[in-house]
């Protein structure tokens, strides 16, 4: 009997016809792949995590909230999302992104304080706002980490109205403000601003610093200090003109006083008051001071020459921010002379005499009956003011300016304290 069985396939003819599995013929390509692969995620993962944490690092932010600080009048403030608006009379913080704060058409200003740095309850940035106003904070961020290269972001949108915007850099960083209107978008550097948005047209002066505007399709226009541009529903201005002239050099004290302002101090045989300059909510100022023996009188004031003739023009208007922090001395004393801050204008009238033109701030009522005031007017303290006189040629009409020859800003009494920012001395 036969041990082979007949027909019987061998394992060579199981396979055949059928193709070898290729990892099982080559076990070391298998692992190489394997390797190869790990490496590659390896270095994949080596290089995207970091730039991952990197980028997050760079751009991840935190919300901040804006101050909202009325100074005349009433405001109204839409909180994100309400229907109806509430009365704003007195300082409000925690104003969150989303809001919008709108002034009535009766007299009335306010203040938005934008950013603070660290622990200083100082503003990088401020807005101020006046009757007829519709701003909303749509951003307001700061870095999430100290290391970011990123600036402190603020995006606001300015319906309609008038606003001066104040801007500054911090100690960490610098601050990005960008506003939009109906007419396109300005990203403003460091400086101080007045944008006025109406039905047709976005206009923006520059008074110190640099803003660029923006509108689809057309390349930016920036536009240096000194300057004005404007916006439309469908143009940009094709370049910046000269705005009207302001006859103040450095009446934002962003430069050396030394060839602009020249300080003086009146103390006879006691402590004298000081004038400084230093940075407060984004802007620069004069700050007037002055803590000794009270029921003394003293001054300390800053003086600029002017020496322009002013035949020419038809409107002359002075306009400055005051700030009043303190005054021992109610009213303006019993001349209606010592103010805690006084604006002043020596000119020289068409008829050759040298006269003087005034203006004074105070917030202290008089306490003697027979005390009057006499070109001032009572202020609220604490609070940034804009103060814009009437035209002086029409106001001054009998004597009108023909040449004007200095303008002094100083406080006086006993103890004050005061600042001032944005004088200008405007001629059209």
């Amino acid at each position: 009997m036969s041990s082979e069985l007949t027909g019987a396939s061998t394992p060579d003819a199981v396979w055949r016809g059928q193709t070898r599995h290729r990892v099982r013929e080559n076990p070391e390509r298998l692992a190489w792949i394997v390797l190869l692969t790990s490496f590659a995620i390896f270095i994949a993962l080596a290089i995207t995590v970091p730039l991952s944490i990197r980028y997050v690092i760079e751009v991840a932010t935190v919300k901040q909230t804006a101050v909202l600080n009325p100074t005349q009048g009433t405001v109204l403030l839409y909180t994100p999302g309400a229907v109806e608006p509430i009365a704003i009379t007195d300082l409000r913080d925690e104003v969150t992104e989303g809001s919008v704060v709108e002034a009535g058409d009766s007299p009335t200003q306010a203040t938005v304080r934008l950013i603070t740095e660290g622990d200083s309850d100082e503003a990088l940035g401020s807005v101020q706002i006046y009757s007829g106003t519709r701003l909303r904070i749509d951003r307001l961020r700061s870095p999430t980490f100290d290391v970011s290269s990123e600036p402190y972001q603020a995006q606001l949108t300015l319906d309609k109205g008038q606003t001066r915007v104040f801007t500054n850099s911090g100690h960490q960083r610098p601050l990005a403000v960008r506003i939009v209107t109906p007419h396109g978008e300005i990203d403003l550097d460091a400086g101080s601003y007045q944008i006025t948005v109406g039905a047709e047209q976005t206009d923006i002066t520059v008074s110190a610093g640099e803003a660029t505007l923006h509108k689809d399709d057309q390349p930016p226009l920036v536009v240096a200090a000194g300057l004005r541009a404007w916006l439309t529903a469908d143009a940009l201005a094709d370049q910046p003109v000269a705005a009207a002239q302001n006859l103040l050099r450095n009446g934002n004290f962003t430069e050396s006083m030394k060839d602009t302002w020249e300080s003086y101090v009146i103390a006879q045989s006691v402590t004298p008051g000081k004038v400084s300059i230093m940075e407060r909510d984004g802007r620069r100022v004069a700050y007037f001071v002055r803590q000794g023996e009270d029921n003394v009188p003293t001054e300390v004031g800053i003086r600029q020459h002017i020496g322009k003739d002013v035949n020419v023009y038809d409107k002359l208007v002075l306009q400055l921010d005051v700030k009043l922090l303190f005054q021992s001395l109610s009213g303006a004393g019993y001349l209606s002379s010592e103010y805690p801050l006084r604006a002043e204008i020596t000119y020289t009238d068409i008829y050759g005499k040298q006269l003087t033109w005034g203006h004074g701030f105070y917030y202290r009522d008089p306490e003697n009956e027979n005390w009057t005031i006499v070109n001032g007017e009572k202020i609220p303290p604490f609070n940034w003011f804009t103060y814009r006189s009437p035209n002086l040629m029409e106001v001054l009409a009998e004597t009108r300016p023909a040449h004007i020859d200095s303008v002094r800003i100083y406080a006086s009494g006993w103890n004050y304290q005061s600042m001032v920012s944005e004088v200008f001395l405007v001629a059209e």
